[in-house]
C-alpha cells in the first residue's frame, strides 16, 4: 500500500495548510486539507469513509500541532468544507460528525447529495439504469454494471450542511469560493491568499471523470472547459493544491495540460464516430480493454464527449425512424 506523508504549506498571509493523504479507495490516494490560522481551523474534504480513509484522516490530524504545540483536536475544528458531492470527498462525513460539531459548507447544487443521501442515491440509480439503455448497453451487461454504481443503498448517513456556498462567497472571511461545474454540478475551488484548492478540477495525472448532463445536470465537458477558462483568469496563485496527484506550482500550465488532454480525448471519439455507433460501441472502440467499474466510468465519460460534439453540431443521428418506433433503441452517432 502506498504511503504518503503529511505536507505543510504556508500562504502569503501566514496561514498554515497541511495536506493529509487518505486511501480513499484501495487503488487511489486522495487529499484532505487542514487549514490553521490562529485559533481558526478548517478541514477541506473528509475522504471516502471506506477502508482506511477515516483512520488516515484521524492520523493526519493527530500529526499536526497548533500554534501552541498542541495536537489538533476534533472539537477545535471551526469549519468543514466539502469541495463537491463525490464519495471520495464527502463519504467520511459520518465519521467526522461523530467527532466534531463544526459547521459543514458545500455548494448549493450539491447540498442534497449529503443532506438527502437515500433520495439522491435512488434517483441516481434510476438515472444510470436509463442511461445505460440509452447508451446501447445490452440488457445482461446493464444488470452487471448497475451493481458498481453509487456506493450502495443506505451506505451513508444524510447530514444537512449548516452553510451552502455560492460563487463569489468569501467563506469565513478567508476562502474565496469559485464555482467550477463540470466534473460535478456543485464543484468549487477555494482561493486562500496565494493558494488555490482545486479539488478535482485540475488533476495532472489522474484521468478526469466527466458525466453527460443527461444523467448529471450542470456537469459535462462544456461546463468543465468553461470552468477551466474561469480559473485561467484567477490571479495571484503561486500553488494549486488538488484532491489527488501532486501540487501544481504553475496554474496556467496545469490548465493548458487539462485542456490539451480533453481535446485529445475528443479527437479519439471523433475518430470512432467515422461510422455509425452507439455510445456503448464508441466506448468499446476507444477503450477496448476496460471492464466492470472502469467500463461504467468509461461509458459516462464517452457519453459526455458525445454529448459535447452533438451539442456543437459535429454529429448526426443515423436511426431516427428506429427511435420513433422502438423506445428501447439507442441512438447511433456519426460525424456529420
Amino acid at each position: 500500500m502506498t504511503t504518503v506523508s503529511v505536507t505543510r504549506y504556508l500562504s502569503t498571509g501566514g496561514v498554515r495548510v497541511y495536506r493529509l493523504p487518505l486511501h480513499v479507495f484501495p487503488w487511489m490516494i486522495g487529499y484532505a486539507y487542514l487549514v490553521l490560522d490562529g485559533a481558526y481551523s478548517a478541514l477541506i474534504d473528509v475522504g471516502s469513509g471506506r477502508g482506511t480513509s477515516d483512520a488516515d484522516l484521524a492520523a493526519g490530524l493527530a500529526s499536526v500541532r497548533d500554534d501552541w504545540g498542541e495536537a489538533i483536536d476534533w472539537a477545535h475544528l471551526s469549519r468543514i468544507v466539502v469541495s463537491h458531492g463525490h464519495i471520495d470527498h464527502y463519504g467520511g462525513l459520518g465519521y467526522v460528525r461523530r467527532h466534531s460539531a463544526a459547521p459543514i459548507a458545500i455548494h448549493v447544487l450539491d447540498r442534497a447529495i449529503i443532506a438527502a443521501y437515500d433520495e439522491r442515491h435512488a434517483l441516481s440509480v434510476r438515472g444510470m439504469r436509463e442511461y445505460l439503455r440509452f447508451a446501447g448497453v445490452v440488457p445482461e451487461q446493464r444488470a452487471h454494471l448497475e451493481q458498481f454504481h453509487g456506493g450502495g443503498r443506505g451506505g451513508y448517513p444524510s447530514i444537512a450542511p449548516e452553510h451552502v456556498l455560492h460563487d463569489g462567497d468569501l467563506l469565513d472571511e478567508r476562502f474565496r469560493v469559485i464555482h467550477t461545474p463540470g466534473h460535478c454540478a456543485g464543484h468549487v475551488c477555494l482561493q486562500l491568499d496565494d493558494l488555490l484548492f482545486t479539488a478535482d478540477q485540475i488533476l495532472p495525472v489522474t484521468a478526469m471523470f466527466l458525466a453527460p448532463e443527461r444523467i448529471a445536470p450542470s456537469s459535462g465537458l462544456m461546463h468543465y472547459l468553461a470552468s477551466l477558462e474561469r480559473l485561467r483568469h484567477v490571479s495571484g496563485v503561486t500553488m494549486a493544491l488538488g484532491g489527488h496527484d501532486d501540487p501544481m506550482p504553475d496554474l496556467a500550465s496545469a490548465i493548458e495540460h487539462m485542456e490539451r488532454d480533453q481535446h485529445r480525448r475528443l479527437e479519439r471519439v471523433r475518430h470512432a464516430c467515422a461510422v455509425p455507433r452507439t455510445i456503448a460501441e464508441i466506448t468499446g472502440a476507444v477503450h477496448p480493454r476496460i471492464r466492470d467499474f472502469n467500463l461504467l466510468l468509461g461509458l459516462q465519460k464517452i457519453g459526455a464527449y458525445v454529448e459535447y460534439l452533438d451539442t456543437r453540431g459535429e454529429l448526426r443521428i443515423t436511426n431516427p425512424d428506429q427511435l420513433y418506433d422502438d423506445p428501447e433503441a439507442p441512438p447511433r452517432y456519426v460525424l456529420g
